[in-house]
């Protein structure tokens, strides 16, 4: 069930949890798997959740009130569930026409229709301009889930149209769970582009923490100071995917300790991380790790980095003042 995925999962899981709760479900979305084994199956517990008339809250051994979607969704036989994939090496065109042919007629089971789209770096670029024609106008009640380790292979047009959730790849993260060990390997576990040496491994961080110390009490202020506090980072494209790793680390910490969830990244910093939380509540929390996982993902694109930035900072300002 989605819950599973709680822990260790939390970001997505909570944003999957909240937009069925506020009936704000998006259109689409894609899941930046990062090579987590277990991506397809957090999608199809996504699916369960939407479907279910219980949210898949209740083991189906145990009490589902008699509903047999989850069931029929793990066995590939609900009718309102279509999973694409590869033929072997692309993800064709006529896969999605069909796929949309079928979709533009109304649903007979529920008031949900969602395709799941495995692989979806691997669709032709005939595919995924149809895909995107689909997204751009999307039937009632249709829902996308697209997952990819390969982000960065997605055409922005596309990229843009989804809400992006982004996996913990466990595999790595519990190797390297703190700081300390972070800061002393010479293996970055494929996580950053490039190896760095401590010293420079410590210099972004310090731009990071003061980054962090210098937005959340100016806010969209900050954007003043942006240039000349971040001038290490923002010199290097490697230098500012490295320091949004640090910050999504630094915020994430924030979210757990606000939910009272232990294995802190930046455990010899608890006070930054106390003084963070105090800050937010877990929705802002949760809008500002999106805002910043979107710009990791966006800087691997070869978005400018000035530009991006200072969206960044501007959309991070949004959340203080209304959220």
């Amino acid at each position: 069930m989605l819950k599973d995925y709680e822990k260790d999962q939390f970001i997505p899981y909570t944003i999957i949890k909240q937009s069925v709760i506020n009936n704000k479900l998006s259109h689409a979305y894609l899941i930046n798997a990062n090579n987590y084994e277990k991506a397809f199956d957090f999608a199809l517990s996504i699916a369960k959740y939407i479907f279910c008339n219980n949210h898949y809250e209740c083991s189906l051994d145990k009490n589902c009130s008699g509903c047999n979607i989850c069931s029929r969704v793990d066995n590939f036989n609900y009718s309102e569930l279509k999973i694409i994939s590869s033929d072997s090496v692309v993800i064709k065109k006529e896969q999605l026409l069909e796929l949309q042919n079928e979709f533009n007629l109304s649903g007979v089971e529920n008031k949900y229709r969602i395709y799941i789209i495995k692989d979806c770096d691997k669709m032709n670029k005939q595919a995924s301009n149809c895909l995107l024609k689909f997204l751009e106008e999307p039937a009632p009640g249709v829902i996308a889930i697209l997952l990819t380790n390969h982000f960065s292979n997605i055409l922005p047009t596309i990229v843009s149209r989804c809400q992006i959730l982004r996996l913990n790849n466990l595999s790595s993260c519990d190797e390297r769970n703190t700081l300390e060990n972070f800061l002393v390997s010479s293996d970055n576990n494929g996580t950053l582009e490039n190896d760095y040496s401590s010293e420079e491994k410590e210099k972004v961080l310090d731009n990071v923490l003061e980054f962090v110390l210098y937005f959340e009490e100016n806010g969209l202020d900050f954007l003043i100071y942006l240039r000349k506090k971040w001038e290490f980072v923002i010199s290097s494209r490697d230098n500012c995917i490295f320091a949004f790793f640090l910050l999504i680390q630094l915020y994430y910490d924030a979210l757990k300790y606000k939910n009272s969830i232990k294995n802190y990244f930046f455990t010899e910093y608890i006070d930054s991380i106390s003084s963070l939380a105090s800050k937010n509540n877990t929705k802002q929390l949760i809008d500002k790790l999106e805002i910043l996982q979107y710009g990791y993902d966006m800087l691997k694109c070869n978005l400018n980095i000035n530009l991006l930035m200072d969206d960044i900072v501007i959309k991070m300002g949004d959340k203080n003042e209304y959220s």
